[in-house]
């Protein structure tokens, strides 16, 4: 399951709507809740880790990202010259 930002943000949603009811139903106390909140953010965010990781890793041997939608247009071309510079 790929954790893009639109699930990140649905499972924040979720878990910040559940736990307030939690709460009040007496199932668990304010600082069992917090607790609750602060694991799920720590967890979504070490696979938000792990997902830049996976997705920006290449075959290139520098290391180096290369978006391969990008077309470098200003190769061989002059930059405008600006008068007073």
């Amino acid at each position: 399951m790929k954790f893009t930002p639109e699930i990140r943000k649905a499972i924040y949603a979720a878990v910040a709507g559940l736990v307030p009811l939690l709460v009040i139903a007496g199932i668990v106390t304010g600082e069992q809740s917090q607790q609750i909140l602060s694991s799920v953010a720590a967890a979504l965010a070490f696979f938000a880790s792990v997902m830049a990781v996976k997705n920006t890793e290449s075959n290139n041997p520098e290391g180096e990202f290369v978006d391969p939608e990008y077309e470098d247009v200003t190769e061989g071309v002059q930059p405008p010259h600006i008068p007073g510079v």
